[in-house]
């Protein structure tokens, strides 16, 4: 018997902004979620998060990889708008 599958979200990189944040784990990262949607909303609202109150350096985005239970956050470097 198999028990019910859990989804989880993990962050590509760790960069120096994700590892200063405080509630990046308690909130994100050590959760399990019930659905992949549920999942993928906290993974979107972690990448949001990020996004906005981060150093500006990176970007984040969610992603979903076909069969895994996993949401994966993303990370690249962000370059500067030219005005």
């Amino acid at each position: 018997m198999g028990g019910i599958e859990m989804y989880k979200i993990e962050m590509d990189k760790l960069c120096s902004c994700a590892k200063r944040d405080e509630s990046l784990q308690e909130r994100w990262l050590s959760k399990e979620y019930e659905s992949r949607e549920s999942a993928e909303l906290e993974g979107l609202r972690l990448a949001n998060h990020a996004n906005a109150n981060w150093c500006k350096k990176h970007r984040f985005f969610a992603y979903e990889e076909e069969g895994e239970s996993i949401v994966r956050i993303a990370v690249e470097l962000s370059c500067p708008k030219e005005i």
